[in-house]
């Protein structure tokens, strides 16, 4: 037994070292494509600003976003919906009074909500069924937390201006 043991360990050592690989085999073959050398791809439509709206913030157990909310209380036409959480950040859009939200995350201070929202959705008032309102994908869990991707649209509002009619 004690003669099989070394044996094993030699064939081992010399199986690990019987391939190797150059860097410069590697690095010719990564540096092919000249406009993109590390091989990086950008997001589509990214903005470096934009803060993402989270999903799944409540646990596998609960739905993606826990709340619901209305747009109330409006100073002007509509209520900006931003791509991140602070006042100078880009205006991405603008949403109705009236205007279901799902609530999804919040700022630390509490000041911002990250919701998701059909802009297709009706009026208030309106017939959802007539307009074709989506459920959006978040009415029901998730696995993990992670980024909203769709098929809604999702940004930043002060919560101020939305009113919890849910959740």
């Amino acid at each position: 037994m004690r003669i099989l043991f070394p044996a094993a360990l030699i064939c081992f050592a010399a199986s690990a070292c019987s391939e190797t690989t150059q860097v410069s085999d590697d690095l010719q073959e990564s540096q092919t494509d000249a406009s993109n050398p590390t091989g990086r791809t950008e997001r589509v439509g990214a903005n470096p600003g934009e803060r993402p709206v989270r999903i799944g913030e409540g646990g596998p157990r609960f739905d993606a976003c826990q709340a619901m909310g209305r747009v109330t209380g409006l100073r002007q036409a509509d209520l900006d919906v931003l791509i991140a959480p602070f006042d100078a950040a880009e205006r991405k859009a603008g949403l109705s009074a009236g205007q279901l939200v799902h609530i999804c995350t919040r700022s630390h201070d509490q000041q911002w909500l990250g919701i998701v929202y059909d802009d297709t959705a009706p009026a208030e008032g309106d017939n959802p069924a007539a307009n074709g309102s989506q459920d959006c994908g978040v009415s029901s869990p998730v696995r993990s937390k992670r980024n909203y991707d769709g098929p809604c649209k999702s940004g930043w509002v002060e919560s101020t201006f939305v009113k919890l009619v849910a959740g």
